[in-house]
């Protein structure tokens, strides 16, 4: 038979993304705390530390801010914000390109939990994650052996490339449990982390090799298969949320850079030539903002029936913008914008990490074909 083509209009009300004053606080909090702990000098010496980002700062986050706990429904203990709400935050904190595992543990890890089959069995582990107190890495693409172990079940197996791998407390994977794939939560205290050289340096990266190691199914049986797509979902709508936020910094970064550089007597942003590519700069800010935006307020709406298409969308409309912006953010800057000492290599890294980690825009616009029928 052959597939029916999908409409490619949304469903849900546009008006979902529009700003309200509770988001706009926050976002204004949150700018805030980015100012005062996440200036360039900040990130690059937590980088370049053992563990990778500031744990200051990490409890920071989630003491104040609060931001793991800010879409967990508030019968587990957050504060039952939306995911569109959260998106304001992984803006803020993409923009400053703060190296703390906020996409890992703060949001996928946290919401691996929220979605457990059992709330109480991972209560625990939940609550310290909200506190920052204790992080969870997340593996969706791996996958590992769960056997039974002396006290418990125990799992076996290579993990390779994890985000944050080299310091998180527990990791999110697939495990097949005598061929049934379940969703485990695996404790790290025993785990052999052989750490990557990567291209992004504020998001660190290990091999986890994993000997009877204590762990937790979190979600398995009928339900298996629809958490596991939830959860990538998520993890791609708050990767567009990061990368928006990021091509809103560098516009705002080379903006105020050509218009402080003079040449030929006149600043150099008043040259026709530099507007247009500010111009499309700006194009693509909006763009990357307005689908990032609509993809985490679809994962909020109940009855969507086009949330992998408006994910996907976001996915790719974002990993160009964020590309793009580096790019072009380099090239305006000039010959400043070549050297190690600039910040504008490192959202360019961030750039080419998220697409070898998560897959870009190539990737994304293959899933909106197979969505819409083409």
């Amino acid at each position: 038979m052959t597939q029916q083509p999908r409409t490619a209009r949304p469903e849900a009300d546009p008006s979902i993304i529009l700003p309200t004053p509770e988001r706009e606080e926050l976002r204004a909090v949150v700018a805030q705390f980015v100012a005062r702990h996440g200036h360039h000098e900040a990130i690059r010496e937590s980088v370049a530390t053992e563990l990778g980002y500031s744990d200051a700062r990490w409890r920071t986050l989630n003491e104040e801010l609060q931001v793991a706990a800010l879409a967990v429904p508030e019968e587990l203990g957050g504060h039952g914000f939306g995911f569109a709400d959260l998106g304001v935050v992984l803006e803020e904190t993409g923009a400053a390109l703060l190296p703390e595992p906020v996409l890992a543990s703060a949001v996928v890890g946290c919401q691996a939990l929220v979605l457990a089959d059992d709330a109480d069995a991972v209560a625990d582990l939940l609550a310290g994650v909200m506190d920052g107190t204790r992080t969870v890495g997340v593996a969706l693409e791996g996958e590992v052996t769960l056997v039974a172990g002396g006290s418990g079940p125990v799992v076996d197996g290579i993990v390779e490339g994890v985000l944050w791998g080299r310091s998180v407390d527990h990791l999110v994977v697939v495990a097949d449990a005598g061929g049934e794939r379940v969703l485990v939560v695996v404790d790290l205290d025993r785990a052999s982390r052989s750490p990557r050289e990567v291209v992004d340096l504020t998001r660190r990266r290990a091999d986890l090799r994993l000997q009877a190691a204590p762990a937790q199914v979190v979600v398995g049986g009928e339900r298996f298969a629809d958490v596991l797509g939830r959860l990538q979902l998520i993890t791609r709508a708050a990767l567009a949320a990061e990368h928006a936020g990021i091509a809103g910094r560098l516009l705002d970064d080379t903006v105020a850079y050509v218009n402080q550089r003079h040449q030929f007597g006149r600043s150099i942003g008043s040259f026709q030539a530099i507007k247009h590519r500010l111009a499309d700069m700006l194009v693509d800010r909006e763009r990357a903002r307005s689908a990032a935006m609509y993809a985490l307020a679809v994962l909020d709406e109940d009855r969507a029936t086009d949330v992998e298409l408006a994910v996907a969308v976001a996915s790719s409309v974002c990993s160009d913008a964020v590309t793009r912006s580096a790019y072009e953010a380099i090239q305006l800057h000039g010959g400043i914008g070549f050297t190690w000492e600039h910040s504008a290599h490192f959202y360019l890294r961030r750039a080419l990490g998220d697409e070898g980690a998560f897959g870009g825009a190539r990737l994304a616009r293959r899933a909106i074909a197979d969505l819409v029928g083409v």
